[in-house]
């Protein structure tokens, strides 16, 4: 909401009420101080976008009220009334921070249109921090965390990448694994990354509809195109396109696709001319392409075009030694966005995400988490918190169970029986005890109590991997 708050300040009673009356009723809402002192005592209270001040007063005076404001750090557009209207009281007000000033006698039409540049001035520059602020989270969001030997070489090639910013990328794996994080961080460490990073979900937009959203089209190129419309392409121009689910793209628009990569030229439709576009394109998806040019659903020239240089990110259950740190950052960001001050996660909790092979990867864990914080209110997360890991865990113990008394059946005596259990029971703890060490054998058979070789033999015997 736009901030229409003004501030006079004059030690002349009289002066100061005649000024609050002409901008109340043009629909400014108006506080009135006859001294810098009471002024500042305002300020701090109140959103005050501008504050229209008398140089010369008792006391502190308009000067002195700007130095006091902007060592405060006060944003509040600041504009001097001087009778004295000599260049140097106004470069002097302006090296202070003044935004501008106005001489004494001035009449209502020249304090009006002082009164809305200040306020537009200020509303622009609140918006400014708000977006910046917005992007700030929203980098926050797309950080890439792990601590895996996968993820370390995801970043490593990220750096490679954005220094080429101009080869295509396509990013594999499965849902949930943060394919866009990716194709953002290669954005922000590029050259490009002032520039607009547009993100195309291929199956979320229906097929007649996805031409004219990412090419535009001319006003009266169809039924219902009563304006111009400018696509996709020509809002990311200077910047990075990503083409989330590109496997989803009809056959007749990857025709449409790889000629605009081919020509870097864009046509919107019902266009007579086209238009050059400077974009690197980055495209993900969770199904196999090469299956699908076998099966001709995909075309090979554009895989081939698209396939430049390839990144997979693994399934969360294959770099398990990353949810420790996953569920620390996850709970960082919940606790934000819920003005929330949960600690952290018990051990049991901890072996329960670590027990879990999360088909939804990252995006899942996610979900838990939060939904754990809702369900915990302001108290601490517990077992109960989390009935989808509390289920797979007793499933799990279910079929476990299930597979022994099978054993058991077949023949085999009880001690094999209670070594295969045994053996079961030592991999499970082995393996929690790797990932929560991030694979550092010594800290891990630290924390088995055990030695280092006996735990190297283990590992071995029992066909332990990362």
């Amino acid at each position: 909401m736009m901030n229409r708050n003004i501030l006079v300040v004059d030690d002349e009673e009289l002066q100061a009420n005649i000024i609050a009356n002409i901008l109340e009723k043009e629909g400014y809402r108006v506080w009135k101080a006859y001294s810098a002192e009471e002024a500042l005592k305002i300020i701090i209270n109140e959103d005050i976008g501008v504050v229209l001040i008398d140089m010369k007063m008792p006391g502190m005076g308009g000067m002195g009220f700007i130095k006091k404001t902007k060592g405060m750090g006060i944003k509040s557009k600041i504009i001097m009334m001087t009778a004295y209207g000599t260049i140097e009281t106004a470069v002097e007000a302006m090296k202070n921070g003044a935004y501008d000033y106005i001489t004494k006698p001035f009449s209502k039409e020249e304090l009006l249109v002082n009164i809305e540049n200040a306020v537009d001035a200020f509303n622009l520059e609140v918006e400014n921090r708000h977006l910046k602020e917005e992007l700030r989270n929203i980098y926050e969001d797309y950080k890439l965390i792990g601590i895996s030997s996968s993820i370390e070489e995801i970043r490593n090639m990220i750096v490679r990448v954005a220094s080429n910013d101009s080869s295509n990328v396509l990013i594999t794996g499965e849902s949930g694994t943060g394919k866009e994080l990716v194709a953002r961080e290669i954005h922000s460490k590029s050259s490009r990354a002032k520039m607009p990073f547009v993100a195309v979900n291929c199956s979320a937009i229906p097929e007649n509809l996805l031409e004219s959203e990412l090419f535009g089209y001319e006003k009266g190129a169809f039924t219902g195109a009563y304006t111009k419309r400018e696509g996709k392409f020509k809002a990311a121009n200077g910047g990075t396109i990503f083409f989330d689910e590109i496997g989803d793209m009809p056959i007749n628009m990857q025709a449409k696709l790889l000629r605009v990569i081919q020509d870097r030229e864009v046509t919107p439709i019902g266009g007579n001319s086209s238009y050059k576009v400077n974009v690197r394109i980055i495209s993900a998806t969770n199904k196999d392409l090469e299956e699908l040019v076998k099966r001709g659903e995909f075309r090979d020239d554009l895989y081939y075009r698209l396939n430049v240089v390839p990144i997979h990110i693994p399934p969360l259950r294959e770099r398990k030694e990353d949810i420790p740190v996953l569920v620390k950052y996850i709970i960082e960001k919940l606790n934000r966005k819920m003005n929330k001050n949960i600690k952290g996660i018990s051990e049991d909790i901890l072996s329960m995400l670590l027990s879990y092979d999360f088909p939804g990867n990252v995006r899942e864990l996610e979900n838990i988490l939060e939904r754990a914080f809702i369900l915990a209110g302001r108290g601490p997360l517990k077992k109960e918190h989390f009935p989808m890991l509390m289920h797979s865990a007793n499933k799990s113990i279910k079929e476990n169970f299930e597979i022994d008394t099978d054993i058991g059946r077949e023949g085999f005596n009880l001690k094999e029986i209670s070594k295969r259990a045994r053996d079961y029971a030592e991999k499970r703890a082995i393996e929690e005890a790797l990932v929560k060490t991030g694979w550092n054998r010594l800290k891990a058979a630290k924390l088995l109590n055990i030695d280092y070789k006996t735990l190297r033999t283990k590992i071995k015997e029992l066909g332990i991997k990362p």
